[in-house]
C-alpha cells in the first residue's frame, strides 16, 4: 500500500524560503538569500551595464574615496587581490579607472576613477539604491535598521569564529 505524504502541522503556512532545512538552520536561509541576491544583481549589472559584480563593487568603492591600492580595495570590497587586479584591468581597458604605480605607498598600484568612471559610478549608486529600496519596500524602516545591526553583529562574530571545532 503506498504511503501518504503528510502535510506540515500548519498546512496553511507554506515552508519558508529554502524549505525545511532553512527553517532548521538559519545559515542555510542566509546562504540561500545571499545566492539569490547575488545572482539577481549579477545578472542585472551584466545585462544592463556589462559589469561583473567585482567591477560594480570596485566602481562604488572608488566613488566613495579618492584612490585606493589593490590591497585596500581588496579589503574594502571583500574580494581577493587577484580578482581585484583582474577587474581593475578591465575597468582600465574600458577607460573607467586609472591605475598608477607609486613609490610613496610602496610598490602599490593606485586606482582612481576617470571622469567617465565618476559618471558611471554615480549612475550605478543611484540604480543600486533604487534596487535596494524596491527590495525593502514591504519592510518597516525600523526592521531594516535592526536587520542591518544584526547582520553587522553576525559579520563580526563570523570574523572571530573558531572553525576548528
Amino acid at each position: 500500500m503506498p504511503t501518504r505524504r503528510t502535510k506540515p502541522k500548519d498546512a496553511s503556512e507554506p515552508l519558508a524560503f529554502g524549505g525545511l532545512l532553512a527553517e532548521q538552520h538559519i545559515t542555510v536561509l542566509l546562504v540561500g538569500i545571499g545566492f539569490r541576491l547575488n545572482r539577481g544583481a549579477s545578472t542585472y549589472y551584466r545585462n544592463a551595464w556589462n559589469l561583473s559584480m567585482a567591477e560594480w563593487r570596485l566602481l562604488l568603492a572608488l566613488k566613495s574615496t579618492r584612490s585606493l591600492n589593490v590591497g585596500e580595495l581588496s579589503a574594502v570590497i571583500d574580494i581577493d587581490k587577484a580578482a581585484v587586479s583582474r577587474a581593475l584591468a578591465l575597468l582600465q581597458k574600458n577607460g573607467l579607472v586609472s591605475v598608477q604605480q607609486t613609490r610613496t605607498r610602496g610598490r602599490a598600484a593606485i586606482a582612481t576613477l576617470t571622469d567617465d568612471g565618476k559618471k558611471l559610478s554615480a549612475k550605478l549608486l543611484r540604480v543600486s539604491l533604487q534596487r535596494q529600496r524596491r527590495l525593502f519596500k514591504s519592510i518597516a524602516p525600523s526592521d531594516k535598521a535592526e536587520l542591518g545591526r544584526l547582520l553587522r553583529q553576525l559579520a563580526k562574530a563570523l570574523a572571530e569564529a573558531d572553525w576548528e571545532h
